[in-house]
């Protein structure tokens, strides 16, 4: 798993030491969620592709942003005529036909995320890092001693992304171009 932030400038920005396991721990699940969140990884990841062919002209991916096609092929043959644009490929024969049983393949091969961390991605990703270092994860609200009674939390803690972290997500959310 990618982590937008270390422990050392999580140690520093909470101006504390920190045990490096808990601290890459909170980091991974802080970037794990940011990333979900804001729909894209801030990574490079190579993936191919696959979905059913079509007679239509494009094939929207499901990854942003997408930054670069190596191939196309159909039912497993290389095919060229083909153009990125923003996140969806395009080809003015068509990809094959979804018409026939059983219906074309259409694989395509291809990079998509940011290639580096921006600099308020990692301040939201330490922000939420942060707050669940210093909140430890406990299921247990409160205890009683006299007619013992314990109470437990609704959510067991965890992490969760900040307001910031939340908002900045939703503008990588947008339309992207590669």
């Amino acid at each position: 798993m990618v982590q937008y932030a270390t422990a050392s400038e999580l140690q520093t920005y909470l101006q504390q030491d920190v045990d490096s396991d808990a601290a890459d721990q909170a980091l991974t699940l802080a970037s794990g969620q940011f990333s979900q969140a804001a729909c894209t990884w801030f990574a490079p990841m190579t993936v191919t592709y696959t979905t059913l062919g079509t007679q239509d002209v494009r094939i929207r991916l499901p990854f942003r942003p997408v930054t670069a096609v190596s191939q196309v092929r159909i039912n497993g043959v290389a095919v060229t005529g083909w153009s990125l644009v923003k996140n969806m490929v395009y080809r003015p024969a068509g990809f094959g036909t979804s018409c026939v049983i059983p219906p074309d393949q259409v694989e395509i091969d291809l990079t998509h995320g940011y290639a580096t961390v921006p600099d308020a991605v990692k301040a939201v990703v330490l922000e939420t890092a942060a707050a669940a270092y210093s909140v430890p994860v406990s299921a247990i609200a409160g205890e009683a001693i006299d007619d013992y009674q314990v109470r437990y939390n609704a959510t067991g803690g965890g992490v969760q992304l900040t307001r910031a972290a939340s908002d900045l997500a939703q503008q990588y959310r947008g339309t992207l171009a590669a």
